[in-house]
């Protein structure tokens, strides 16, 4: 059964559904802070995967989840908003949460971070 057809069985209006996608998120308008912050993301990624028994993690990896079809959200204002905007039009979602501090980058840059998201990406996925 489909999660349309669930939310429909469970009484709910399929015109009122909300649909969000919840996905690791690092924003800046600094390309070089872009490509350091694949050093941050996979110490957190080794870290976890030592204790599950995953390879280390790639630069191929990194880069392929922050392609279109990626589940990354990690770049450019244009190119997070961008990607929330293919998203929406592939699944309809609603909503959006940018998990942010994964790897715990530097407060300076996680707080830039945050401020380009609200200040740049927002307003260019507002409406949508």
């Amino acid at each position: 059964m489909s999660s349309i057809q669930e939310y429909q069985k469970a009484g709910h209006d399929v015109s009122k559904m909300q649909i969000a996608i919840h996905s690791h998120t690092f924003v800046s308008d600094d390309q070089n802070a872009v490509d350091g912050y694949f050093n941050t993301y996979k110490s957190q990624m080794d870290r976890i995967g030592a204790s599950r028994g995953w390879a280390p993690y790639t630069k191929m990896q990194y880069d392929g989840g922050r392609s279109k079809d990626g589940a990354l959200f990690i770049g450019s204002p244009a190119e997070v908003a961008d990607k929330i905007a293919y998203m929406k039009e592939i699944f309809g979602i609603t909503r959006f949460i940018g998990h942010m501090d994964v790897g715990d980058p530097a407060h300076d840059i996680m707080m830039k971070s945050i401020e380009l998201f609200g200040n740049e990406v927002k307003p260019m996925i507002q409406g949508l």
